[in-house]
């Protein structure tokens, strides 16, 4: 072959790999010098395409503006998965995420399990989270001092994903209820889960974390008080006591008081008229403001109608109301009511707590 013949046969094979007729070949008679820069230049185009490419595959970072949780099912088929990340903006482009499962060999690596994926992450990053087994992922949940099951229920299923129906079904346990030994006194675990803030894994069921509110119920107050293993029915009692101090109040300092007024109050046999209880009571409550219609409600747990302690807690309480339910304050007082302006005023007599309403009432309206 001579060189027209080799030339031209090069240029032919030119044209058929990278379509270089873009180049406007138009003579035979081209020299081998420019064909070799044609062909540099397209090893230079084609460089920067696959470098490119390579950056969409493996470094291109999701757009996200929050924190996805996803579920990674078992059995669900590894195409699906990219799709739904896609869908879910985990990922950019689910073909991209593909090739790059399949360059790395992960793409039936895929463990089955929730996640929780940050924004800023690229290919490679999602795919490293999905096929590592050492990750335990983990998401905050914080029970509030003062929360009821229906609460709690509600913050699950908004935090948690959870059904807070059959979460509610769980504080019925009879299991657990009955190493209170409180099986035949109590409907639920109301008061006996504790508030804090809980790192639980993503997976956990509704089981799971009652369980797991209960045993820091039992750890941090049951396990630390002998009326828990002594005197169950003793127990009931402090824990109710904690309840309504802390429905009265969130001032650590008021507790023990509020908590002795009360002990006042059960000893006079007076009722105690504790409004928490009677939200409580409420159906669909708790109301931002009570009436006096409310205060006739029927139930075993409206203290206006019925004397002594209610059947049962009527919220979980924190540690601060329960130890003021172990040591009331001793003191005088039989009546107390909001000043307006914070915390609340203390008084002995009927007459003294009228004044102190009427305070209450100037300080609202000057509010």
């Amino acid at each position: 072959m001579n060189k027209n013949d080799f030339i031209i046969s090069l240029k032919r094979t030119l044209m058929r790999i990278y379509r270089l007729d873009l180049f406007h070949f138009h003579d035979n008679k081209i020299s081998i010098e420019n064909i070799l820069r044609v062909i540099y230049a397209v090893m230079v185009i084609d460089t920067v395409i696959l470098l490119v490419f390579s950056y969409k595959i493996n470094y291109s970072t999701n757009n996200l503006d929050k924190e996805v949780k996803f579920r990674v099912s078992p059995g669900k088929h590894f195409q699906q998965i990219a799709d739904e990340l896609e869908k879910e903006g985990v990922i950019n482009n689910a073909f991209y995420f593909k090739i790059a499962a399949k360059l790395k060999n992960q793409d039936d690596k895929i463990i089955s399990r929730t996640y929780i994926f940050k924004p800023g992450l690229n290919n490679n990053e999602v795919l490293d989270i999905l096929t590592n087994p050492a990750l335990h992922f983990t998401v905050k949940f914080t029970v509030l001092e003062g929360s009821t099951i229906r609460q709690i229920a509600k913050s699950v299923e908004n935090k948690l994903n959870l059904d807070p129906d059959k979460f509610i079904a769980e504080t019925k346990n009879d299991s657990l209820i009955a190493v209170l030994g409180l099986d035949t006194k109590i409907p639920s675990l109301e008061g006996f889960l504790y508030p804090d803030t809980y790192k639980v894994p993503l997976d956990i069921t509704e089981k799971e974390l009652v369980e797991l509110l209960f045993s820091e119920f039992e750890k941090k107050v049951a396990g630390q008080n002998d009326v828990y293993s002594r005197n169950p029915v003793k127990l009931l009692k402090v824990i109710t006591l904690a309840s309504i101090v802390q429905g009265e109040t969130q001032i650590d300092s008021e507790m023990p008081v509020i908590a002795g007024v009360y002990t006042n109050r059960l000893s006079k046999r007076m009722k105690l008229e504790a409004d928490p209880t009677v939200q409580y009571a409420l159906p669909d409550g708790p109301k931002a403001r009570l009436m006096k219609s409310d205060l006739k409600v029927k139930s075993p747990y409206n203290t206006y109608l019925n004397y002594g302690l209610p059947p049962g807690p009527i919220n979980n309480p924190g540690i601060k109301a329960i130890e003021a339910a172990l040591s009331p304050e001793k003191n005088d007082f039989l009546f107390f009511v909001a000043t307006g302006k914070g915390g609340h005023t203390f008084t002995k007599t009927y007459q003294e707590h009228l004044k102190a309403v009427e305070e209450y009432k100037k300080n609202v309206k000057q509010k």
